[in-house]
């Protein structure tokens, strides 16, 4: 099941474009940060930065492999 979950995750990140990856994660990090800021509580901050973090790295990861394809190295 680990597999295949990794699998369809794969194939999903390679359909949608870097850009839109980009744009999703900013309206989700942003939609979190309010929530967080409406009721702030130490779990919903952690949470946003935890959930922050990991979007940049999987987009920044996402980009840098788009530009690799690109250019044949």
């Amino acid at each position: 099941m680990d597999t295949t979950l990794l699998k369809v995750v794969r194939i999903a990140l390679e359909i949608i474009s870097d850009r839109l990856l980009t744009i999703l994660m900013l309206i989700m990090s942003f939609a979190l940060a309010w929530y967080t800021i409406v009721q702030p509580d130490l779990i919903r901050f952690g949470t946003m930065a935890f959930f922050s973090t990991f979007g940049y790295f999987v987009v920044t990861i996402k980009e840098k492999r788009s530009v690799t394809q690109d250019t044949g190295d």
